[in-house]
């Protein structure tokens, strides 16, 4: 048998032969990589000097996924108003008024007494009717001239469980025939993680990346986080491939049956970097709190563009809804420039829907491999929604789609940090605890707490702590760039039940 030495030799030996067979497909890339360096690190102090757009400017017309003003930004730049990539995917110009929904058979319209609405004392406080038009089967529309003018932030109430600290908890959920139907309906199996903890002497190393070898294959790639952990997969879509080693930063470790691994880097990367991307859907059904979780997201966006003065913050703004709706996705460039994003959120209204699925794998590709993310950065990608993604049964491929562009975020250090909001089931919260598991994110849940909105599944979680929503995203912001933005603020403002008393 051979030695532990000679196994990693191999394991490094068949690598290597691997990589050099797949050098020359790689040279040109590394070519074009090294030019956009060179390019940015000249344009680096035009950049710093250059003219911010005066606020009045409008914020740049959306109409086709074309650039606007030329090329794209360069992504491992800090410039706030070069040529932006935005755009819509699925946009139908010819629907009709917002917040309308369409029929089944064109020009049939359905009016719907308030008994067909879900129960909520509440509901007409956010734009329901008492009579609506509503497609058959489909969800409820909301009366676009509504727009929560009280809405403000730190109303919201929100808990946060992060799966990958409670792997046990996690693996003990699948006891649970529910829980283990889904994750084999969806091909999505999240029960064989390796931890990998990479660091140079004391410290920990940041965006370090990790790969998990079968032999000469790598079954999965992540990136490791301001702790120097990354979170490695395998058998995932039970491919049934089983892992014997792990490469990071150029070490090789056999497994041997090891779940968790440690390996010595030269030095940690300095991390002064931050790309945060919004993807919220805007489907008729999150009317209840759309309004109320703008106004969170934009006192979110503002107070981290001031937490830290020596970080290069950047912040997207993305939207979705579904096929047939008036766009399936609406995407906005990484900006430095807060106005810009806080103008974007302004300017959406939740409408469209129609069922319950909605285009989360169009919009989650779109987020992953249609931005530029700075290589160096810390990574976020807060997905707000209260409706799980198609299904294999409605769209060929769609689960192999969203497993794609998962592992690529996690490739990248990409973390996924749902924004569970009302409405979202056992599924959606079994998928969205996933995509932030397997790309060491957390998972961020709306409480029935703060009385607005319809109600809010109760999260099968273990003790966790209530706060107000705001707080709860900037802390965890805060936590992944190595800010130190203090202890969790439980939520005890009084607030309304649902006969209108006050009560804590």
């Amino acid at each position: 048998m051979k030695s532990y030495d000679e196994r990693a030799r191999d394991i490094l030996q068949k690598r290597d032969a691997y990589n050099e067979r797949k050098a020359s497909n790689k040279n040109r890339l590394v070519v074009i990589t090294a030019l956009v360096l060179v390019t940015a690190m000249l344009a680096a102090g035009l950049i710093a000097i250059a003219n911010r757009r005066p606020a009045s400017d409008p914020v740049p017309a959306v109409t086709e996924p074309v650039t606007h003003g030329g090329s794209k930004e360069d992504p491992s730049s800090d410039t706030g108003h070069g040529s932006y990539n935005d755009g819509v995917i699925g946009e139908k110009p010819d629907r009709p008024d917002p917040g309308v929904y369409s029929p089944t058979e064109e020009g049939a319209w359905y009016e719907v007494d308030r008994s067909d609405f879900p129960s909520s004392p509440k509901a007409s406080e956010y734009g329901y009717p008492d009579k609506a038009e509503i497609k058959p089967g489909g969800e409820y529309p909301r009366d676009p001239s509504f727009n929560a003018p009280d809405a403000k932030a730190g109303t919201l109430t929100a808990g946060e469980w992060k799966d990958a600290d409670e792997y046990g908890f996690w693996k003990a959920l699948f006891q649970n025939q529910q829980w283990t139907a889904i994750s084999n309906a969806r091909s999505l199996h999240t029960l064989n993680m390796i931890t990998v903890t990479v660091t140079s002497g004391d410290l920990p190393c940041f965006n370090v990346k990790a790969e998990l070898l079968s032999g000469d294959k790598v079954l999965f790639t992540a990136r490791t986080d301001i702790n120097g952990k990354a979170y490695l997969f395998y058998n995932v879509d039970k491919d049934g491939e089983t892992p014997d080693a792990v490469a990071a930063s150029g070490s090789t470790v056999m497994l041997d049956g090891k779940k968790e691994v440690k390996i010595e880097a030269e030095e940690s990367e300095n991390l002064k970097q931050l790309d945060l991307l919004l993807m919220i859907d805007t489907t008729g059904s999150m009317g209840d709190e759309l309004e109320y979780i703008k106004a969170e997201l934009a006192d979110m966006v503002k107070r981290i563009s001031e937490a830290d003065e020596a970080f290069s913050i950047r912040i997207s703004v993305n939207f979705y809804r579904d096929e047939g709706d008036d766009y399936v996705v609406k995407y906005y460039d990484f900006r430095t420039d807060v106005k810009d994003c806080l103008a974007q959120l302004e300017n959406e209204h939740a409408s469209g829907g129609g069922d319950t699925p909605e285009a989360v794998h169009t919009a989650l590709e779109n987020a992953v491999t249609g931005h530029q993310w700075r290589n160096g950065a810390v990574k976020i990608c807060f997905i707000v929604l209260d409706a799980p993604p198609h299904s294999e049964s409605e769209i060929q491929g769609i689960n192999e789609n969203l497993l794609r562009s998962v592992k690529a975020a996690a490739e990248q250090g990409i973390r996924i940090i749902p924004v569970a909001s009302s409405g979202v089931d056992t599924e959606t919260e079994f998928l969205l605890r996933s995509y932030a598991l397997m790309t060491g994110g957390t998972y961020i849940f709306l409480t029935n707490h703060s009385g607005i909105g319809l109600d809010h599944k109760e999260a099968e979680v273990g003790d966790h702590t209530i706060e107000p929503l705001n707080e709860c995203m900037i802390r965890v912001v805060c936590e992944y760039c190595g800010i130190y933005h203090g202890e969790k603020v439980p939520y005890t403002q009084p607030h309304p039940d649902p006969d209108g008393n006050q009560t804590r």
